[in-house]
């Protein structure tokens, strides 16, 4: 049992150490410091080799078999012949009359040898087996009268051996032995498989060229991507990837990385812009205040001139708080770091305490707020996000509704969810101003009403990124000339897992 273990344990080990030079040589090539290219043809070459090898070996064998097969039937044509006109009589065997034939009607050496059970009868003159040879080649099938196909080696040289037994006259049995050379069968082997293996280096190294030139076409567009991205700034973000590609794979990576750089190029322009408008809606109330302080510094004043200046500087600095509070605000939900707090609220109760906490202010403006509030419903949502979302809308409102009109609230289920509705009697958006509404610092105050109060700009995109949040959306769903409808939509359900509708409805006033 040890034995038969320790031999096993050999097979392993030698098959082990058999393909471990294969794997030693896939690590190498792994290590090469090749291109993807150039790796990718590697593959290639290797799997092409690995094929013709395969196709090799099928030819060689498929060339073996068929001259294998032929030797037989030229022994088998052979000795039907022989056997019909074989005459054996008082110990020896003749062809009609004659000695044995040496070569079939085509010219194909075949040495016959008649044997009995008193030995050799008779043989070719060019017999290239002995008489004892041929004696210990007939004696298996004088006994099991069966015929015997075998390979073996006469004079150097590989023999195809057909051992057939007869019967001549039903008192006598003899074996008729029949061989042929296999040099010729195996020299023209050689022949055809060399020419093979020729081809089979030449369409190798066509095959290597053809995959490494179709390669270096189908990585072009990735070299021009990559030289395009090391050479990119947030100046060149306008360039784009021009190269012809095939609908396929690198077609939509080029497709892809276009659509990329235009995001890049719209986000940067958008901060450009942002920081262009925060540096300007920051610097007027600076620059105002520092002209306050410098004139009051210049010389003597009163103290009600005192007094006047810095109760302006307090208001310029409420405004400014506002607006930093504001982006900080914006910047945390564009982080994704807001976080809301869903619970459920009441709709109308909600609707009516907005109501409640902006009259006031209606009044003073001389605007009627209206309340249609429904008989029922809730929803899931965060209370203070929601309450900041409706003041921003109903203070637009206000602020955009002139005097004697009328600002209504508004509440209805819609896709899964609730939309509350703020609309107004004022001039309304305008179609130029309504695609960038929602931007920040983006106002439309003089469009609407010109003696409306201008705000910081923030309000919108601040009431739509507390939607976002809780997974609904703030929308403009009014038309030119009938005042502005801005409509929140919150799902039902906490999480946002409703789906919006996606066509804005009518306004229902």
């Amino acid at each position: 049992m040890r034995r038969l273990a320790s031999r096993r344990e050999e097979r392993t080990s030698g098959d082990g150490t058999r393909w471990d030079w294969l794997t030693h040589l896939f690590g190498e090539v792994k290590r090469l410091p090749l291109t993807t290219r150039g790796r990718l043809t590697l593959a290639a070459a290797g799997i092409l080799a690995a094929g013709l090898l395969m196709a090799d070996v099928g030819t060689y064998f498929a060339l073996t078999f068929v001259q294998s097969n032929e030797a037989d039937a030229q022994l088998r044509a052979q000795v039907g012949r022989v056997a019909s006109r074989l005459e054996v009589t008082q110990g020896r065997a003749t062809f009609t009359g004659n000695a044995l034939p040496q070569e079939t009607p085509d010219g194909i050496a075949v040495d016959l040898a008649v044997v009995g059970p008193g030995g050799v009868l008779a043989a070719t003159a060019a017999q290239p087996f002995s008489t004892g040879t041929l004696e210990d080649l007939a004696r298996p099938a004088l006994r099991s009268g069966q015929p015997i196909w075998l390979e073996t080696t006469a004079a150097g040289e590989a023999r195809r051996v057909y051992v057939t037994p007869l019967k001549p006259s039903p008192n006598q049995s003899v074996v008729l032995v029949a061989s042929t050379s296999l040099a010729e069968f195996r020299a023209s082997t050689v022949r055809a498989m060399t020419l093979v293996a020729a081809l089979s280096v030449l369409i190798l190294a066509i095959g290597t060229g053809l995959v490494y030139w179709l390669l270096s076409r189908a990585l072009r567009p990735v070299r021009r991507i990559a030289r395009l991205a090391d050479s990119l700034s947030e100046r060149d973000l306008n360039r784009r990837v021009e190269v012809r590609a095939p609908d396929d794979e690198l077609g939509e990576l080029v497709v892809t990385f276009n659509r990329m750089l235009g995001r890049l190029e719209n986000s940067f322009d958008t901060l450009r812009g942002f920081t262009a408008d925060a540096s300007h809606e920051l610097r007027s109330p600076l620059a105002l205040m520092r002209t306050e302080l410098e004139v009051s510094l210049s010389k003597p004043a009163p103290p009600e001139e005192y007094r006047r200046v810095l109760q302006l500087l307090q208001s310029e600095v409420q405004h400014m708080t506002g607006v930093v509070e504001r982006l900080l605000l914006l910047a945390r939900t564009d982080a994704g770091q807001l976080k809301p707090r869903p619970e459920r609220l009441d709709v109308a109760d909600f609707l009516h305490d907005t109501f409640a906490r902006w009259l006031t202010r209606a009044s003073q403006q001389g605007v009627e707020l209206r309340v249609e509030a429904p008989d029922s419903g809730g929803l899931e949502a965060d209370l203070d996000l929601t309450r900041r979302i409706l003041d921003n809308l109903v203070d637009n409102a206000l602020r955009h509704s002139p005097r004697g009109g009328t600002v209504r609230l508004g509440a209805w289920p819609e896709g899964g969810g609730w939309v509350l509705e703020v609309a107004d009697q004022g001039r309304g958006v305008p179609p130029e101003q309504a695609g960038r509404i929602f931007n920040r610092f983006a106002r439309g105050d003089h469009a609407r009403t010109p003696d409306a109060e201008g705000g910081t700009g923030l309000g919108l995109p601040l009431s739509a990124a507390f939607a976002r949040v809780q997974g609904g959306h703030v929308r403009l769903a009014s038309r030119p000339g009938s005042g502005a409808v801005f409509q929140l939509w919150l799902p039902e359900g906490a999480g946002g897992t409703q789906v919006p509708p996606t066509d804005p409805p009518s306004s229902r006033e």
